[in-house]
C-alpha cells in the first residue's frame, strides 16, 4: 500500500512546495538560457543523435508501441519490471546512470529505463554511453542483434 500511494496518490505526490533556493535556481537557469541559446541547440542536436543510435542499436525509444518521446528524457522501452530494474543495476554497475522505471509508476508490463541528455554531454560522452548500454543489453539478452 505504501509503494502504492508514493507512485500514485496525487495529494501526496503534489503536496510540497520548492524551497527558495529552487526557485531562485530556476530563474539562473532561464537567464542562462536567454544569454546563452546555443545551449539549446546542442541540447537538440544530442537528443536527436542519441535517440536515433539506439534506435539503430535495435532499443524500442517508443513510437511503435508508445508515442515518442518528444524531449530530451528517453525512454528505452523493456516491458518486465524486473529485467529493467536489474537492466538499470547492470548500467550503473558500468558506469551508466539510467533509472528503471516500473510498476506501479507505469502500467504493467510498460517497463522502461529513463535516460536523459543534456547540452553538456560531449559526443565521446554520449558514444560511450551508447557503446555501454549496448554492451550490456546483449549480454541480458535485451538486445538480441
Amino acid at each position: 500500500m505504501i509503494d502504492y500511494l508514493y507512485h500514485r496518490a496525487r495529494p501526496f505526490l503534489f503536496s510540497t512546495s520548492h524551497p527558495p533556493s529552487v526557485a531562485a535556481t530556476c530563474i539562473a537557469a532561464f537567464d542562462l538560457l536567454e544569454s546563452e541559446p546555443e545551449r539549446i541547440e546542442r541540447l537538440w542536436n544530442n537528443t536527436r543523435y542519441f535517440k536515433q543510435q539506439l534506435t539503430e542499436a535495435g532499443f524500442d525509444v517508443g513510437g511503435r508501441t508508445t508515442p515518442a518521446s518528444e524531449t530530451p528524457i528517453t525512454p528505452i522501452l523493456i516491458g518486465d519490471g524486473r529485467k529493467t530494474m536489474e537492466f538499470s543495476k547492470a548500467l550503473f554497475d558500468a558506469g551508466v546512470m539510467a533509472t528503471g522505471i516500473a510498476f506501479p509508476t507505469v502500467p504493467e508490463g510498460k517497463a522502461r529505463i529513463r535516460t536523459i541528455m543534456t547540452s553538456e554531454h560531449t559526443r565521446e560522452q554520449i558514444d560511450q554511453a551508447l557503446d555501454t548500454l549496448t554492451t550490456v543489453a546483449r549480454r541480458m539478452s535485451i538486445l538480441n542483434v
